[in-house]
């Protein structure tokens, strides 16, 4: 049985060059692979948050062979702050695919990160290869398009100055992405620290902006070598006028690149997303391909991170003031949420419950993040409710899972370190 463990530090090297060779080969020669390369030299070597446990390897012949790399980041479910694990990136050395040894990587990590207290983890990836692992698609690609055809520039009341990022800025930039993602389900929580702002590739031009009083009200980062039109990687925006701002600037960019639109991924709840939706730009959100997944880790401690962010659905419900209890079951693993006027308590006790909702992980995946509703996964009977057999009762569930979890359009966005 193929054996996976963690990397010391002695075997980085091997690691890095294994990495950027396997994307090479795998681009087909159009990428060099140094990107990837970069962002796993990059976190072992500067990043606080990196423990040796989160390099996995698989040996073989005396080599390296599989490798994949834990970014430990804290994300958003509405009030709740939990413990994520984002996976990138995975590789196997040239030569080694198709026996085993990815699958022993990645069977491996997911023991690892439930040991050392992750509740969810995420990833971008294949969809035919990750749900043999207990992912499945739960982020949306949500998405701002700017068309030069049908957007006007807007009026700029003040003058302003456009600046390169610096270091010192880091706080502010760290201020205003709160701000901004406030309300996105699955964001990660990023640190006044340089290195969280650091952006490794030569190819992203990162721009602040600053207003008449010097003030950093915005950013935006554009890649110089991305797919035409997806360009954009992501916009900061204080207020008003930074959105006046950033817009005209990425008008012009479209423009002057002749592009028939320029593509930005966001929320619709981003600040700018409204505000650019108001001056003719298009929202788009789209199933991501299937490649924005996420897999739960640990449901007793997810449930009870997120305690505090059910009861406030509830509270601003019917349920406000209701006393029931719901089970949740996934395979052997068995949650009790007992409601009682708007307080939750989570308990793993088998109790007797009014009503059992089971659904097995690939399903409580993308209901926990809100990719997919009840309805929607009752409908494809991929969970089943148990309880009393009146109709109107089963409605009420169906509600009350409706009001816990709610649809939204869950993304977690992408860190600097990735930005390419």
């Amino acid at each position: 049985m193929l054996q996976a463990r963690s990397a010391e530090e002695a075997e980085y090297e091997e690691i890095l060059m294994m990495t950027q060779e396997a994307f090479r080969k795998a681009s087909g020669g159009h990428s060099t692979g140094e990107f990837e390369r970069n962002i796993v030299e990059a976190t072992v070597a500067a990043d606080p948050n990196f423990r040796r446990g989160d390099l996995r390897i698989v040996e073989a012949d005396e080599k390296i062979v599989s490798m994949m790399l834990i970014i430990r980041r804290q994300v958003r479910i509405g009030r709740a702050v939990v413990n994520s694990a984002i996976v990138s990136p995975v590789a196997t050395r040239v030569g080694y695919e198709k026996k085993g040894y990815c699958s022993a990587v990645m069977r491996d990590a997911i023991i690892y990160m439930k040991q050392h207290d992750f509740d969810i983890t995420t990833l971008w990836g294949h969809p035919w290869l990750y749900t043999h692992y207990g992912y499945s698609p739960a982020m949306a690609g949500p998405s701002v398009a700017i068309k030069p055809e049908r957007c006007n520039l807007t009026e700029v009341k003040d003058t302003f100055t456009t600046h390169p990022y610096e270091e010192t800025q880091a706080k502010v930039l760290t201020d205003i992405y709160h701000q901004n993602t406030i309300n996105q389900v699955l964001a990660v929580i990023r640190n006044p620290e340089p290195f969280e702002w650091k952006v490794y590739s030569p190819n992203v031009e990162f721009q602040t902006v600053i207003d008449i009083k010097g003030r950093v009200i915005g950013y935006y980062s554009i890649s110089q070598t991305a797919p035409s039109g997806r360009n954009l990687l992501e916009i900061g925006v204080a207020n008003t006028e930074a959105c006046n701002i950033v817009f005209n600037k990425l008008l012009g960019y479209a423009k002057e690149k002749k592009l028939i639109e320029l593509i930005c991924p966001m929320t619709p709840q981003h600040p700018f997303a409204r505000f650019a939706f108001w001056r003719n730009a298009e929202l788009r959100t789209t199933m991501a391909s299937g490649a924005g997944f996420a897999r739960i880790l640990n449901v007793t401690t997810l449930f009870n991170k997120m305690k505090r962010e059910l009861e406030s659905r509830l509270n601003h419900s019917e349920f406000y003031n209701k006393s029931l209890s719901l089970v949740i079951k996934k395979g052997k693993e068995t949650i009790n949420l007992l409601i009682n006027d708007g307080e939750i308590t989570v308990s793993t006790e088998e109790e007797k419950a009014h009503y059992i909702l089971e659904a097995p992980l690939p399903s409580l995946n993308p209901l926990v993040t809100g990719y997919k509703g009840i309805r929607e996964l009752m409908e494809k009977r991929e969970v089943t409710i148990k309880g009393s057999r009146a109709i109107a009762k089963k409605q009420n569930v169906i509600r009350l899972l409706d009001v816990l979890f709610p649809k939204g359009t869950p993304y977690d966005s992408n860190l600097p370190l990735v930005w390419e």
